[in-house]
């Protein structure tokens, strides 16, 4: 949706939740000398100030990444996390939090691919700025669903794709869930990392049938709830196809980190793991 941006939300519970889950796969890939493609469809613009008027009318990054960053000491799982965040704060401090496009770019080697999807007019002329100084990056103002399909395979095949739409209409949910069948299908090696918002009345149930039988390899399902549910958005999910084989063990030694989210301090965290191999 061309009037949704970020930057309200930056650094929030979800972002945390979110970008650990795809910092680990990161971390995972690297490991292996062989390069790698990360498909961003969603990327924002990749860099968001804390201190701009977006993000304090909101005040959502002091339930998310704020007050974690003061706290120590965090796992080790979520160190790489860390260390790809502080990057992005050159001079120490937490100025700025750094969405998946520049998240990524910690990882990226010589030989990697990054390509990546924004529609917004302003969020990808930001994006683009973000991302002149670092890593050659393939950068597209097109539709996300439809590059799915239109970008993939890639010509570098081991890799992953981050989906995070902001579902703000209805029926976004199974659009979603039919565009990243299909291209899972064209794309069978990568991991596979959709988000989605826990909201009132479950709108994500229908993603999560749909992709029920994708994953060759299994699929792992993290969420974290950071109340009970009421108005608005009360937690974050992550489903992700073909996981690495140590994503939910890592993901078990970081929930009492996770449980810090939220204004309360204890977010209740969910892992579920079903393995097809």
């Amino acid at each position: 949706m061309l009037s949704y941006q970020h930057g309200f939300h930056a650094g929030n519970f979800a972002d945390v939740h979110k970008h650990l889950v795809f910092s680990l796969v990161l971390d995972y890939l690297v490991k292996k000398p062989s390069p790698i493609t990360v498909l961003d469809v969603f990327a924002g613009s990749g860099l968001y100030r804390l201190d701009s008027a977006q993000a304090r009318k909101t005040g959502e990054a002091e339930q998310g990444i704020q007050p974690l960053w003061l706290s120590r000491p965090w796992p080790a799982c979520a160190e790489p996390y860390q260390q790809a965040v502080a990057e992005a704060n050159a001079g120490g401090g937490l100025r700025c939090y750094p969405g998946s496009p520049v998240l990524a770019r910690h990882w990226l080697r010589e030989g990697d691919r990054h390509v990546l999807c924004e529609l917004h007019p302003q969020e990808i002329v930001a994006l683009r700025a973000h991302l002149k100084d670092g890593p050659l990056a393939e950068i597209h103002q097109r539709d996300a669903l439809e590059a799915l399909t239109a970008l993939t395979p890639p010509p570098v095949r081991r890799g992953c794709a981050l989906v995070d739409p902001s579902y703000e209409k209805c029926d976004e949910y199974r659009q979603v869930a039919a565009s990243v069948r299909a291209a899972r299908l064209r794309w069978p090696e990568a991991t596979w990392l959709v988000w989605y918002p826990l909201l009132p009345g479950s709108p994500h149930a229908p993603l999560l049938k749909m992709l029920a039988s994708a994953g060759k390899r299994g699929r792992l399902r993290s969420e974290v709830l950071v109340r009970e549910p009421g108005a608005g958005m009360h937690g974050s999910g992550m489903l992700v196809l073909d996981p690495p084989w140590q994503l939910a063990a890592q993901l078990e030694d970081a929930r009492s980190w996770l449980a810090r989210l939220g204004q309360s301090g204890s977010a209740q965290v969910i892992l579920d793991v079903e393995s097809t191999s």
